[in-house]
Formats: C-alpha cells, sequence, structure tokens
C-alpha cells in the first residue's frame, strides 16, 4: 500500500544515507520513551517534550547530523516548526476567550437546555450535538471546558447524575471534531500536509459525522441506561421543564454590544475558514493569518487589558509543539520516520486504507493524537509532492484513526482529559478502566462506521473527474 511512496521520503533523508543503524535505533528508542512517558502521564507533557527535543538536538549535532555555517543564520530547529499551527492555536485561543466573554456561548448552551425541556435523554442528545458542533468550530479543550461546565449545573439542578453526560461530551468532541479542517489540531496538521481545503474537508466530514453522532446516542442509551433515559412520570416531567424555565440566558450578558459583536465576529471567522482559498490576497497566506487576524480585532474592539488577553493563550500548547515538532524533525534526519513508514508499509500491505485507520487509532488510545498525527503526516508528506501522490484516503484513514482512537483511553485526547479533569473537580470518581469501558465500546461502533464509510470514499476518489 505504501511501498510506492517509501522512496519520496528516502530522497529527503537521501543526505543521511549512511546513518548508522545504532543511531536510528538510538534515536527509535529516545521517542519511545518519550510516547511512554506521555502516555504515562507523570511529567507534564510540555516539559516533557521540551526535554526530549533538547536531547535530541544535543545528539543529533553531536553526531554531525547539522550543518552549521557561517555568519547569520538561523537557529537549525526553526526549519523544523509547523508555524502554521502555532499560528492557529495562539490566534484561535484568544479569539475564543474573548468571544466567551460577551456570553455567546453560554447563551446559546442554555437556549439548548431549554429546548430539552428538562427530559434526561433529549438533554443528552442536544448537548452531545451542541458539543459536536462546539469542537467544529473552537478547540476541543474550550468546547469542553464550555458544555462541561453548564452540564454540571443543569444535571445538578434536574438531580441527575453528570458523569453519563461529561463521559458522552467527553467522546463527543472527537467526533465532533472530525467535522471542518480547524476542529483538532490532527486536522489542522493532515489537512495542512495534504493540502485539502477547509471547504472540501467539511463536505467530506459531514456525512460520516451526522452518522457517528446518531449512533453514539443509540450507544449512550444502551451503556448508561436509566441515568440517561427518558421521563416516564408527567409529574417528573412538569417539575424538571420548570426547574429549565428558569434559567436565565441573558444573565451571563453585562453589553448587548459586545455580545452581538462577538455573535457576528463568530460567524465572519467560521466563513474566513471556510472561504479561505477563494478570498484574493488571503489566498496567498496560510489560514493561520484567519485566527491571527481575528484575535486582533477582537483585541481592538473588546480588550480591556491586552496583557490579560495574551495570558489566556495556551501556552504550554504552543512550547508542546514547539518540543513536539522539533523532535520530528530529527527523527527524520535519524530516519526513524522512514523505519516506521516501512513498518506501516508491512503491517497494512493487505488491510490497505481500513487497516491505516485502526492502526492509527489504536496508537491514539495510547498516547496523544497529537504527536501521532505530526509523526504520520512527516512520513507520508515529508515533501509537497511526496504529500500529492499520496491516496486521498490515506490522509483520511489517518484523520478519522487519529480523532475516533481518542475516544478509547482517558489519555487518547485532550477533550476527554478535560473532561475526567471536570468530573474529579466536582467530586465524580472514574477510573482509567471504567472509562475504557464504556469508551472502548462508543470507539468501536464509530470505527466500523468509519471503515464503510473509508471504503465508500476509496471508490468515490477512485473515479476519474467527470465520470
Amino acid at each position: 500500500m505504501f511501498a510506492m511512496h517509501i522512496p519520496n521520503l528516502l530522497a529527503l533523508v537521501d543526505a543521511h544515507a549512511n546513518v548508522p543503524g545504532y543511531q536510528t535505533a538510538l534515536f527509535a528508542t529516545i521517542l519511545v520513551i518519550t510516547l511512554g512517558l506521555l502516555a504515562a502521564e507523570k511529567v507534564h507533557k510540555t516539559i516533557l517534550v521540551l526535554l526530549s527535543a533538547g536531547l535530541c538536538l544535543f545528539l543529533a549535532d553531536a553526531l554531525g547530523y547539522f550543518t552549521h555555517g557561517t555568519g547569520q543564520h538561523l537557529p537549525v530547529y526553526i526549519e523544523m516548526i509547523e508555524w502554521e499551527v502555532i499560528g492557529i492555536v495562539i490566534g484561535a485561543t484568544v479569539f475564543v476567550e474573548i468571544a466567551a466573554r460577551s456570553g455567546v456561548f453560554t447563551y446559546i448552551s442554555i437556549r439548548v437546555l431549554k429546548a430539552s425541556r428538562g427530559d434526561p435523554f433529549r438533554l443528552l442528545i442536544l448537548f452531545s450535538i451542541l458539543t459536536a458542533i462546539f469542537s467544529a468550530f473552537l478547540d476541543n479543550i474550550t468546547a469542553m471546558i464550555i458544555i462541561g461546565s453548564l452540564t454540571v449545573v443543569s444535571c445538578r439542578k434536574l438531580q441527575l447524575d453528570p458523569k453519563p453526560f461529561l463521559i458522552t461530551e467527553g467522546i463527543m468532541t472527537n467526533v465532533g471534531g472530525l467535522l471542518t479542517l480547524i476542529s483538532s489540531i490532527p486536522n489542522i496538521i493532515i489537512g495542512k500536509t495534504a493540502g485539502i481545503s477547509y471547504l472540501t474537508f467539511l463536505i467530506v466530514a459531514v456525512p460520516y459525522t451526522v452518522v457517528a453522532i446518531a449512533a453514539s446516542m443509540f450507544v449512550a442509551r444502551w451503556v448508561f441506561g436509566k441515568a440517561v433515559g427518558p421521563l416516564r412520570d408527567p409529574r417528573e416531567q412538569a417539575r424538571n421543564l420548570d426547574l429549565v424555565l428558569a434559567f436565565d440566558e441573558w444573565e451571563t450578558v453585562t453589553d448587548r454590544r459586545f455580545f452581538y459583536t462577538s455573535s457576528v465576529g463568530v460567524v465572519l471567522i467560521i466563513l474566513a475558514f471556510a472561504l479561505h482559498s477563494q478570498i484574493p490576497i488571503l489566498r496567498d497566506f496560510g489560514i493561520e493569518i484567519v485566527a491571527l487576524g481575528a484575535a486582533v480585532i477582537m483585541m481592538l474592539l473588546h480588550a480591556k487589558d491586552v496583557e490579560h488577553d495574551l495570558s489566556n493563550v495556551q501556552w504550554s500548547l504552543v512550547f508542546f509543539f514547539v518540543g513536539l515538532f522539533t523532535v520530528i524533525g530529527v527523527m527524520e534526519k535519524a530516519l526513524v520516520l522512514l523505519k516506521i513508514g516501512e513498518l506501516l508499509d508491512a503491517l497494512t500491505l493487505r488491510a490497505g486504507s481500513v487497516g491505516l485507520m485502526w492502526l492509527t487509532a489504536i496508537f491514539s488510545s495510547m498516547t496523544d493524537n497529537i504527536p501521532l498525527s505530526a509523526m504520520l503526516a512527516k512520513i507520508f508528506g515529508p515533501t509537497p509532492e511526496a504529500a500529492a501522490a499520496i491516496p486521498r484516503v490515506q490522509w483520511w484513514a489517518v484523520v478519522f484513526g487519529a480523532n475516533l482512537g481518542g475516544n478509547i483511553t482517558p489519555i487518547g485526547s485532550a477533550s476527554t482529559i478535560v473532561a475526567v479533569t471536570i468530573m474529579k473537580k466536582n467530586g465524580l470518581k472514574v477510573t482509567f478502566m471504567e472509562f475504557v469501558k464504556i469508551g472502548v465500546v462508543f470507539a468501536l461502533v464509530q470505527l466500523v462506521l468509519a471503515s464503510g464509510y473509508l471504503l465508500i470514499l476509496q471508490q468515490i476518489l477512485a473515479k476519474p473527474a467527470g465520470a
């Protein structure tokens, strides 16, 4: 399946073709240890990858992997970092943080709560759909924080156990994370490497996501049973309806002008992302310009304290990416990525894109899906020419696997980590294995559906234009 693409990577590392096997094994060991420690969560992931990056750079330089010219030059690791991803994280975080202060997201959430009329199953469905939608246009962490905080309040008002709702929402953020190019970091990494536009990503992802959301609701109803079952007693229905109608969606809106400008801003940034490749001048720049530009405009209009707004940037995530991309850059020079590519080639020779998706999902469940996506993007698309030669369905296999595999364990994705954190903060205990027993059921159903969708997609993409 991939053997025809391995020469692309070989051409990129030809200058290091004489790297001894023991050196490749040394760096592969560092990579395995780094990923293992990420999964164990014994050390903060940002500190861990920065330490790993420093070690990799030191060893690579000592072994002569880098050439140092004279005069002014950029540090060798600068070219290894995907600055477009960094720009999107910074810009989107600032924009969302300011827009959230307007109350626009809370307003939408409470309107949904009222629409549920206090029925647990209807509330689960609506919150899950809202979670998927928020995850499509916000980062998964922000979406989970917004929905999760309201879920706890809502469930306690209705005397419901918040745990089933929070677990389902944590899982649904990864399903919603498939909707758009900017829904999740793996999407951004893979989409950028594969050259998939925002609109194309949306068109391909929507049909599967709609089906997966519907199927996940049946899974939740079966897994959690009466805890999320519909109300049958008319007196309970009336009591819950009175409770939800007491919520005031305007309570958090202190400035109507701020609220309306934020609402318009959210719509405009979504359109800008979607139409980026069709907008003159803007299409000549990376998609990070949209995120950074939106952040600057929001700070200009509504920032009372710019320093405070900038302090809300997820700097730990930014530095995590700096370290991660550096580690991967060194792994490329040490031929570790080439060896991983050859291994994947052997493992998925018969299973094809579906096998690749399942392998990606399994690896994604054991550690954060971000480093896995970054490594696979570098393996399959070391250059734009190499990325263009890869069958489109193969890129989609990585996207589906990286996002859906994160549902299997509580450390498989940032959103499931946040969901578990919210539960612990509110005195709700959930063990690692308790989550796995639930998550694996959701993930199996979602991955089986994705397998069928990939086979259909493969047939569609294989047809010649105009056929």
